[in-house]
């Protein structure tokens, strides 16, 4: 009898917990059903399905905007497929930024249905770029160029939307991607890799007004203006004209062939060990490019100029026209008023 009586007992709990649990279902599935109402434009999800699955198929990607457009592609160099900026003489693409595009782009989520009027696309910043419109086109093709990733982005202090090229609906998005308008974030462009201690010597022909020559005579020695001599000086000035060559951060690349003309600008830069590096500030294209050649005087500084040229004689780099005059400042700018005059 007993144990008849707890058979039932046990049947009896078991219906209580599984009523429980369609009464816990039927509750989540009424509260997101009052939550849809109240919220129609409420969305969730990828932006794009399956991308995490097939972007190891990805070949090309095309970025285009008002302020840049350029397209990375994986070629063969060597025994290797590496990745390069094709339209900058495919020259080499840092891979934490690829990486940093890859995983923004699956981790990309819809957050809340907008607008489908095209008159309002201006002020989402999803206007399409080929048409002089203010959005980011991303693209990622495959090796027979099927479409991988084709959304138009609308990058605004106030949030990230998104869209479809052939479509007008527009959704707001979350999601952390590489800064898309700025080329040189996705380039080492370091033009001169070597240390500042390594100069001895700088000799400036600036684009106005006289030229200059600042030297030292050790690294832990302060620099001083050689020529024209003058009395006193101003020390972080001439200090920083002197070393910023070596620190110099351009903001496009180019093939060095592909940029021609005269010389604005000149300096030449002497190393301790006697290294020469012949710098050129050319204008073209309504900017101020920057070409490198570095020589050695005798066989034993040939290593090392090798090593120089290796990264920078093959390649012109654009400059801002801030960093354009810190290169090459007038002796005006380094130079106490009247001094020297």
């Amino acid at each position: 009898m007993s144990t008849e009586l707890a058979e039932r007992r046990k049947k009896r709990a078991l219906w209580l917990f599984v009523l429980a649990g369609l009464l816990t279902l039927v509750a989540a599935v009424t509260v997101g059903i009052e939550t849809r109402a109240s919220r129609p434009d409420a969305a969730s999800g990828p932006v794009i399905p399956g991308l995490a699955q097939n972007i190891g198929q990805a070949e090309r990607v095309i970025i285009t905007s008002a302020e840049a457009s350029y397209r990375i592609e994986r070629i063969e160099r060597g025994n290797e497929r590496v990745w390069v900026m094709r339209d900058r003489g495919d020259y080499p693409v840092l891979a934490s930024r690829l990486a940093q595009l890859t995983d923004g782009l699956e981790q990309l989520r819809f957050t809340r249905r907008m607008t489908v009027d095209p008159s309002k696309h201006q002020r989402l910043g999803v206007t399409d770029p080929r048409q002089g419109g203010r959005g980011v086109l991303v693209q990622v093709e495959g090796a027979r160029g099927a479409l991988l990733v084709n959304l138009i982005l609308g990058i605004e202090p106030n949030g990230l939307y998104v869209r479809r090229p052939d479509n007008d609906q527009t959704w707001a998005a979350e999601g952390e991607l590489p800064p898309l308008r700025d080329i040189a974030s996705w380039l080492e462009l370091r033009p001169l890799s070597i240390s500042a201690e390594r100069l001895a010597r700088v000799e400036v022909s600036p684009a106005e007004g006289r030229a200059y020559i600042l030297a030292r005579d050790a690294a832990d020695q302060p620099w001083r203006i050689v020529a024209p001599a003058i009395a006193t000086l101003a020390q972080s000035s001439v200090t920083a004209t002197a070393e910023h060559l070596t620190q110099v951060s351009p903001i496009d690349v180019q093939l060095a062939p592909a940029i021609q003309g005269p010389a604005q600008a000149r300096v030449r830069a002497t190393t301790f060990d006697g290294v020469v590096i012949d710098a050129e500030l050319i204008a073209s294209d309504n900017r101020t490019w920057l070409k490198l050649a570095a020589r050695a005087p005798s066989p034993e500084q040939e290593a090392a100029a090798l090593e120089i040229n290796s990264r920078s004689s093959d390649w012109a780099f654009a400059l801002s026209e801030q960093e354009a005059r810190e290169v090459a400042p007038p002796f005006s700018d380094i130079a106490p008023s009247g001094g020297g005059q």
